[in-house]
C-alpha cells in the first residue's frame, strides 16, 4: 500500500476548485447570519480566508453568489443523471432522488435560506428569481427530463412531465414544509419522511415493482 504524502497531488482538488468551495462555504454561513441585505463580499472574503478579488473572480456580483449557494444545495440532489443508473429500477431511482430532495428540503440550512429570500425578495427583486431558477426549477427540470425519456414505458403513468415532476416534489414538501418554514411544527419525523417519499414515487409509477 503507497502512502499518500504531502508531495502527492494526485488525490487534490484544483486550487480554483478548493477556493470557490471555501467562498461558497464562507457566503452560506455570512448569508444564514446576516440575510441577504447584510450580507457583503468583504464579509465572505473574510469568511473564507480568501481576498475580496478572489471572490469576484468566481462571483461577479452578491446576486450570483447568493445563486452559487442555492445551486450547490441542488447538485447535491442532481448530481447524478438520473439516467445513468444501470441495473437500478424506476422505483429505486425515483427513492434515492427522492430522499436526497427531501434531506436537503428540510435541512434547517435550506429552511433558512429560503425565510431569506421570502423576507428580502420586495428589496431585491431578482432574488426570488434567482432562488427559484438555481434551486426548485432545476430539480423539477432534472426530473421531468428523466419521466420526458420514459414516456413509452408502462411503469410509469406520468403523461406531463414537467407537471408529474412538480407534483412529485409538491408531494414530497406538502405543507409540512410550509409548518417547518413558518416555525409552526418542528421537522417531520422519518417515517412520516419516508411515507412522502413512498407517495411521490406511487404519483408517478403506474403499479407497485
Amino acid at each position: 500500500m503507497v502512502a499518500v504524502t504531502q508531495a502527492d497531488t494526485s488525490f487534490r482538488r484544483p486550487r480554483s476548485d478548493t477556493k470557490r468551495r471555501a467562498i461558497l462555504d464562507g457566503a452560506k454561513a455570512v448569508f444564514l447570519k446576516n440575510g441577504f441585505g447584510g450580507a457583503s463580499m468583504d464579509a465572505v472574503a473574510a469568511k473564507a480566508g480568501v481576498s475580496k478579488m478572489t471572490v469576484y473572480r468566481h462571483f461577479e456580483s452578491k446576486e450570483t453568489l447568493f445563486a452559487g449557494v442555492i445551486t450547490e444545495l441542488c447538485e447535491r440532489i442532481v448530481d447524478d443523471d438520473l439516467e445513468a443508473m444501470p441495473g437500478r429500477s424506476p422505483r429505486e431511482v425515483l427513492r434515492a432522488f427522492a430522499k436526497k430532495m427531501v434531506a436537503i428540503v428540510f435541512s434547517p440550512e435550506t429552511i433558512e435560506l429560503h425565510r431569506i429570500v421570502i423576507a428580502e425578495s420586495r428589496r431585491f427583486r431578482k432574488l426570488g428569481r434567482l432562488f427559484y431558477q438555481t434551486g426548485p426549477d432545476r430539480c423539477i427540470s432534472a426530473l421531468a427530463a428523466y419521466l420526458e425519456k420514459n414516456l413509452d414505458d408502462p411503469r410509469f403513468k406520468a403523461r406531463d412531465p414537467r407537471r408529474s415532476a412538480e407534483e412529485f416534489l409538491e408531494v414530497l414538501r406538502g405543507y409540512a414544509h410550509l409548518r417547518v418554514l413558518l416555525g409552526v411544527e418542528p421537522m417531520p419525523s422519518a417515517r412520516e419522511m419516508e411515507a412522502r417519499i413512498e407517495g411521490a414515487v406511487q404519483h408517478v409509477l403506474a403499479y407497485p415493482e
